[in-house]
């Protein structure tokens, strides 16, 4: 009987332990569920700890851009200038040790600059031109630098006063747009002066609306050429399939039938497989869109041309209406012209005009050849002529940096294949310098057009590959000018020298490449989340008094964690990181985090089935426990 008794006394003391682990359970659950509750309220429960800040300090920063590249032997490169120009003077011999980025040689400058000055002088003509056409036409004039009756004639309205005048009448009467005659200016003068300088205006903005709707129609075409070529290339030579379902199904739709003896085409291709339906119908639609929407680019760039040509139109009503006031402010009675007498020159009959009209033409090229008659498509032309010379100054300024040649690895020099005086071409297969890399190895890879100009040659990289956990080192060796994307996204070619090591590398093997930019060492920084960035303009709040402030400051290096300030802020300043009082999305789980504690658990669950035990309690098992017996 001492040991039934014990059983009893076993039973209730493990009731008892249970009891405490709820206990203890719930209250742990407490004490999580006020520390929750402490939390919620240090968070929200002042003003003064309203706002997250942080000071702006001293630190260092790094700048860093991540791109992907492919690994090569850099056994051999031949190196090559970039841009046209004559060989100014060569810097290595054959057998000459070099390391990546040193120089190899170099183009005449001169050159070169002569090419921009010419540019900005072409620049600076058309900019005159354009301005001279606009004065013209303003002017009351119908010519685009000399006055002459034979272009004035040209407009039916006023023809009978220039062509009963002599050509010197012509010229006084070429400004009166703007000239005064007497004592004041004739008010409709003044009037149509007014609408066709507001007519160019319209002109002017019209033409730039229309130039960057044909640019992003362009960019569309090219997007969608892009887009289609990849459905293409999944589809195969498969692309007529909806001509010849209608006539011969078995042979354009089932590709099961591809095998068919009968038909020599399929005979060629016995092995071609299906290509995956889903893959099909994703390229298609891709590509369907990316017509689509070349087709809406072309459609908006149609609508701009339209709206052109009527400005364009509305410029030459406005110009014939302004000469047209001129002639009729000249014809009235004036002390300045008592001997023309504007009935009797339109009495006569037309051989007066036909006279005179050949004697002003004739005239004319003695003063000046250019007479052409300054219309609204003389306008556009002049811009467009601006345009066109503001690029080749923007391209001619491009080519400066590119007259220096950089040796793309580190190696031998084993070849020199030009000397100075050379007249070269860009990138010349043949006037080039060859250099032997040690068994070194290069990374080629992309940058954007939005990252390149803060690239240069001699930065520093960090490199890794699959082929080994060890981080690579190396330089950025050089840039190339030339767009490499197959999309509408510009990016140039950058390679880099990996710096010697004995770790395994692979030609061909792909690489994540860690460029570094920018960096600095003790300068002013904040958190970069401080940072708010909106087009070109960089902003912070600063905490002054309690109460955020919006101030621009100017960046230097930007890094993933702090970010320089060059100006705007200075050490101390307390910059907003966070506003506490905003609301934060939060989920509706109650689970408090402890298992067996949630809800309104009042006791332990009991052991799973199956579950096994050594020993022998009493108060009987759970349905499915075992039990197992002996030491």
């Amino acid at each position: 009987m001492p040991e039934l008794a014990a059983r009893p006394s076993v039973a209730r003391r493990h009731r008892a332990r249970r009891r405490r682990i709820v206990a203890l359970g719930t209250a742990g659950a407490v004490v999580l569920m006020a520390a929750g509750g402490g939390v919620a309220l240090a968070v929200g429960g002042s003003d003064d700890n309203r706002y997250r800040t942080a000071a702006a300090e001293r630190a260092s920063v790094e700048q860093v851009i991540d791109t992907v590249g492919t690994i090569a032997s850099a056994s051999r490169r031949d190196a090559s200038f970039s841009v046209d120009g004559t060989v100014a003077t060569v810097g290595v011999t054959v057998g000459q040790v070099v390391a990546a980025g040193d120089v190899l040689a170099t183009l005449d400058t001169e050159a070169l600059r002569n090419a921009v000055e010419k540019a900005q002088a072409d620049l600076a003509d058309a900019q005159q031109q354009l301005s001279d056409d606009l004065d013209a036409q303003t002017s009351g004039s119908s010519a685009s630098s000399s006055t002459s009756s034979s272009s004035s004639s040209s407009t039916p309205s006023p023809s009978a006063t220039p062509s009963a005048s002599p050509s010197t009448s012509t010229e006084t009467e070429a400004p009166a747009a703007d000239d005064t005659r007497g004592d004041s200016v004739d008010p409709a003068v003044e009037r149509a002066a007014a609408e066709v300088r507001k007519a160019q205006g319209a002109l002017l903005d019209q033409y730039q609306l229309t130039a960057d709707a044909l640019t992003a129609s362009s960019a569309s075409v090219t997007a969608s050429q892009a887009t289609c070529a990849a459905f293409l290339a999944v589809v195969g030579g498969d692309i007529e399939t909806p001509e010849p379902a209608a006539s011969e199904p078995p042979d354009a739709t089932d590709a099961t039938d591809a095998t068919d003896a009968t038909d020599p085409t399929d005979a060629d291709e016995p092995s071609t497989e299906e290509p995956d339906p889903t893959a099909v119908e994703q390229a298609l639609a891709d590509c369907q869109a990316a017509l689509t929407g070349a087709l809406d680019a072309q459609t908006a760039t149609d609508t701009e041309q339209q709206a052109l040509l009527t400005l364009a139109a509305a410029l030459d009503q406005a110009v014939q209406e302004l000469q047209k006031a001129v002639a009729e402010s000249s014809s009235s009675p004036s002390p300045n012209t008592p001997s023309t007498d504007t009935p009797s020159a339109s009495a006569p009959s037309t051989s007066t005009p036909s006279t005179s009209t050949p004697s002003s033409s004739t005239q004319a090229p003695s003063d000046d050849n250019d007479t052409t008659t300054v219309t609204a498509a003389t306008i556009v032309a002049d811009q467009a002529a601006i345009d066109l010379a503001s690029a080749n100054v923007t391209l001619a300024q491009s080519r400066l940096p590119f007259a220096t040649l950089t040796s793309p690895i580190s190696g031998t020099v084993a070849a020199v294949a030009l000397a100075p005086g050379d007249a070269v071409t860009a990138s010349s297969t043949t006037a080039v310098i060859t250099v032997l890399g040690p068994d070194g190895y290069t990374v080629t890879t992309s940058v954007p057009l939005t990252s390149i100009d803060i690239v240069s040659v001699g930065q520093a990289a960090q490199v890794t590959t699959p082929s080994t956990d060890t981080a690579l080192t190396g330089t950025v060796s050089s840039i190339g000018i030339l767009d490499t994307s197959t999309t509408a996204d510009p990016a140039y070619t950058v390679e880099l020298a990996v710096d010697p090591t004995d770790e395994k590398l692979y030609d061909g093997a792909s690489a994540q490449v860690r460029i570094t930019v920018a960096g600095a060492d003790e300068v002013l920084t904040v958190p970069t989340s401080a940072v708010h960035v909106d087009g070109t303009t960089a902003t912070v709040q600063v905490l002054q008094d309690g109460t955020p402030t919006e101030v621009t400051v100017t960046l230097g290096a930007v890094g993933t964690e702090r970010t320089e300030i060059t100006d705007g802020l200075a050490v101390g300043d307390e910059v907003v990181l966070a506003d506490l009082d905003e609301p934060i999305e939060s989920s509706t789980s109650t689970t408090t985090g402890l298992s067996g504690l949630g809800g309104d658990q009042t006791e332990m669950m009991g052991p799973p089935e199956g579950f096994v035990m050594n020993g022998d309690l009493g108060g009987g098992p759970p349905a499915g426990f075992t039990q197992r017996s002996g030491g």
